[in-house]
């Protein structure tokens, strides 16, 4: 994708209403031309950001398409570029459609009126957002916010991006070690609330993983502790509240007095946000296939939001005539889970990570910061040396899939998996063997009428023959949402492919003896 004149615009536009200077561009073989400011360099610039050039966006995707070495560092680039895009498009588009939708509500009937006011009240507030458009417009602040927060979205990475996650502290140690780690004031407190929340609502998985948003959060608190405000504890504590909505905006902040917080979230991560649609774009120009490309100069024109009046929260929302950009956009996300990240090869590395996990070695991730930092991609190894990693890593001698099966999420439970038998059965022959298992599912939107409501807060508006707008959901008018099965569950079981000694292993052999003993079909 080169710039095209839409971009070169919207970057004028930002230019303008924030009389923002852009010191300096990054080429960019996705985007082209990625401009960025001087406190944007001072970010770049520091060990944690440099660090992501060591951790790959697709992890062990380069198995299988070898031009997929691409890396956090240009992916969290190009999502800040397109933050700015997305933020400068709302603003443009939304100011149009305010100045038609007050002249079309002007030029109505009384009775006309009432029934609009109606349907704002109850669907969503279009006209409402006149304020919150004029805080977007006039402050460099949340427009600085917003690009920062899409900059360092993913800056917590592990080694192996999420596949590397197996290997960090439960929450239950986070808990234990809460106090002896060194971080801001507001941050501890929100860790304590947020673990506090997770128990009173009985949702703490004291066993459970964290994830690298934690260190992501950990990660911009440190960074931001000068005194300029665009470098700041204020505005540290700003981009966590985008990042991550149980954090609450500083005090004094324009995210906080704009009311605004929910909409700069979506922007980065949301049903259609900044960072999904570089990362489409990217993984697949680098993998060079096309499953994951759609219109996103079709979805800059369109998109805007509007206001929720029961929970006072602003939402994105898209003009009906982006709607095929928009489902272009959900088959490219189908299509990218399908053929690449959820491909057999791919998951044959998550099957011996997490076979690796349950070795007596008992590796985990160093909770501490400036630790937790020193590992990367290229040096992981070094740390921890295992017979399994060395295949993975140095050989290329990978598990081999003996099993799959697949299951709609909703029938489960009423579906028999011989997955279960068929583990049991190969542990029970010493063989190593793992179970490695995902939801192929193209979003959280339910097909109209769906007993289950809708997970979301995306809608779509509408014009009538008034010139008036209304809010709908997407599945009114989403052709391809309301064609969606009900999410696919697919299992997977991987076996080692080499004995201990070194020896090859028959997975025809393993394969044909799970056929006759536990596979084959009970007499009638």
């Amino acid at each position: 994708m080169n710039t095209s004149n839409k971009t070169i615009q919207l970057d004028i536009l930002a230019r303008n209403l924030f009389h923002t200077e852009f010191i300096g561009k990054i080429r960019d073989s996705l985007h082209s031309t990625i401009p960025f400011t001087e406190w944007e360099r001072v970010v770049i610039d520091s060990p944690a950001f440099q660090r992501l050039r060591r951790i790959h966006q697709t992890a062990f995707i380069k198995y299988i398409f070898p031009g997929a070495t691409h890396t956090r560092f240009e992916h969290s680039l190009g999502v800040m570029h397109i933050a700015g895009l997305l933020y400068a498009s709302i603003i443009s588009n939304q100011k149009f459609l305010l100045a038609s939708l007050q002249n079309a509500y002007t030029a109505a009937s009384p009775e006309m009126q009432k029934h609009f006011l109606q349907h704002e009240e109850q669907h969503g507030s279009l006209l409402k957002t006149h304020t919150a458009t004029q805080f977007l417009e006039t402050s460099p602040y949340l427009y600085q916010c917003v690009r920062f927060a899409a900059l360092l979205h993913d800056c917590g990475h592990s080694p192996f991006s999420h596949s590397g996650e197996k290997f960090m502290v439960t929450w239950e140690e986070l808990e234990k070690n809460l106090h002896s780690l060194n971080m801001a004031p507001w941050l501890m407190t929100a860790f304590k609330n947020k673990i506090e929340n997770q128990k009173s609502a009985g949702l703490f998985q004291k066993n459970k993983k964290i994830t690298h948003e934690v260190y992501t959060l950990f990660i911009v608190s440190d960074i931001f502790t000068q005194e300029h405000l665009f470098l700041s504890p204020q505005m540290g504590q700003d981009i966590c509240a985008v990042l991550d909505l149980s954090i609450p905006p500083h005090q004094d902040g324009d995210v906080h007095k704009s009311g605004l917080q929910s909409l700069l979230h979506e922007i980065v991560s949301g049903e259609i946000d900044a960072d999904r649609m570089d990362y489409l774009l990217r993984d697949s120009r680098e993998c060079g296939v096309i499953y994951g490309h759609f219109d996103l100069e079709r979805i800059l024109d369109s998109i805007g939001f509007y206001l929720n009046n029961t929970t006072q929260q602003y939402h994105l929302a898209m003009r009906k005539s982006g709607i095929s950009a928009f489902e272009d956009y959900l088959r490219a996300r189908l299509s990218m889970y399908k053929q690449v990240y959820f491909h057999k090869t791919a998951t044959a590395c998550e099957a011996m990570l997490e076979h690796i996990k349950k070795t007596p070695d008992k590796f985990v991730l160093p909770l501490n910061l400036n630790e937790y930092l020193s590992y990367d991609d290229h040096n992981f190894f070094h740390f921890f040396k295992n017979e399994i990693l060395s295949h993975l890593l140095l050989e290329r001698k990978l598990w081999k899939k003996v099993y799959e099966e697949s299951a709609s999420t909703l029938n489960r439970a009423q579906e028999h998996s011989l997955c279960p038998k068929i583990l049991s059965f190969l542990l029970s022959q010493n063989i190593p063997a793992e179970l490695i298992e995902t939801n192929a599912n193209l979003t959280c939107f339910f097909p109209k009428n769906h007993e289950q409501s809708q997970k979301n807060n995306f809608k779509i508006i509408l014009k009538d023959i008034h010139m008036l707008r209304y809010l709908e959901p997407v599945e009114n008018h989403s052709l391809l949402v309301n064609t969606l099965d009900e999410d696919i569950a697919i299992k997977r079981i991987f076996i080692a492919q080499y004995h201990d000694k070194g020896e090859k292993r028959d997975v025809s052999a393993v394969q044909k003896l799970l056929s006759e003993t536990v596979l084959k079909p009970e007499p009638k």
